[in-house]
């Protein structure tokens, strides 16, 4: 990994520019125009929560209140804003795939403790269609998944889930819309292994 940084240096994510070796995964300026989620978060969804402060804000962000979550709680990284829109972009769609190992860096840096407190069995990456997998190359849920998984000892189940419609991008959607689009959209894979606690791994943009 080392001869292979110094062959091909790592570039930042945002601005292009080449990092020197050691030097991380993104440049100190392009990184302070991330907004990174940070206390007080919404118990459902993880989502910052914009109004209050960490001793006085509710539990629970607008959307949880009003809606029935699929879910019992998740972890969020980064809020979205122009700077992770374009980390997105450049990963999903300009096959840069080495900026999951970034994202999965600091996911581990900042939420690595809280996640290892769940105790997840494994992480189960949300699979994409086929279709889709074959035009883009890779998915990039299950990059973030297995870079993360090494860092916090984690394995990667990649077969429990499969995606069986090939639906619209949920960017494109609504809240209902969305609900509606991924609602037949996967099928869970019956297996001998034992799993209590797994981790959903996915990426929102």
């Amino acid at each position: 990994m080392v001869i292979l940084d110094m062959l091909y240096p790592r570039r930042c994510p945002l601005c292009g520019e080449v990092l020197p070796y050691g030097g991380g995964h993104i440049c100190k300026r392009c990184k302070e125009k991330l907004s990174y989620v940070k206390q007080p978060v919404c118990m459902r969804c993880g989502k910052e929560l914009r109004s209050g402060n960490q001793w006085s804000a509710p539990e629970f962000c607008q959307d949880c209140l009003r809606r029935e979550r699929d879910f019992s709680g998740g972890i969020a990284l980064l809020n979205y804003n122009a700077a992770a829109k374009e980390i997105m972009v450049q990963l999903k769609y300009q096959n840069k795939r080495e900026y999951a190992g970034f994202l999965a860096e600091e996911m581990a840096k900042r939420h690595g403790r809280q996640i290892l407190r769940l105790k997840p069995d494994a992480f189960v990456p949300v699979p994409i269609h086929k279709k889709r997998r074959r035009e883009r190359g890779f998915n990039q849920a299950e990059l973030l998944a297995r870079s993360l998984g090494r860092k916090l000892g984690i394995p990667v189940e990649t077969k429990l889930l499969v995606r069986i419609e090939n639906t619209k991008a949920q960017k494109q959607l609504g809240y209902k819309d969305r609900q509606q689009n991924e609602k037949k959209a996967f099928r869970a894979i019956k297996t001998d292994k034992k799993l209590l606690t797994v981790n959903l791994v996915y990426t929102l943009f």
